[in-house]
């Protein structure tokens, strides 16, 4: 009687097991010192817009399932959304902000959304963010 119970929840566990693997795959591209840098660049100059947690207020979220949905439909590489944030913000100044600040920001972003840390700090040059595709 209780066996098919069993067999469901044995399942569910084996079918969640590659997702947990999918999701702690994501790779290092940024490190420590860079992501605690952007987080005190972005109450600055994007918490007002994006909100303090990241939520979405005037602004996109930049965090969790509608950055997700919004970074698959655009295909968005860390790259590139190092290079949308160096060009279009903030909204008020475009491109106000140094070069460092800009990766440091989007350091702080791709953190929040599960990304580790590692020992390479972010630049608009990497390689590995090319190809590092933004997942929820």
């Amino acid at each position: 009687m209780y066996r098919p119970l069993l067999l469901v929840s044995s399942v569910l566990c084996v079918a969640a097991a590659p997702l947990a693997i999918a999701q702690a795959a994501k790779p290092a591209l940024y490190t420590d010192a860079q992501a605690t840098a952007g987080a005190q660049v972005y109450v600055s100059s994007c918490a007002a817009c994006h909100g303090s947690a990241l939520e979405g207020v005037a602004a996109p979220a930049l965090k969790g399932v509608p950055f997700g949905e919004m970074a698959t439909a655009q295909s968005l590489t860390a790259a590139t959304l190092l290079d949308v944030i160096s060009n279009t913000m903030p909204q008020s100044d475009p491109g106000s902000l140094k070069p460092e600040e800009f990766a440091a920001v989007t350091a702080y972003i791709l953190q929040q959304n599960g990304y580790p840390a590692g020992a390479t700090a972010l630049a608009v040059s990497s390689d590995a963010a090319k190809d590092a595709k933004i997942t929820p």
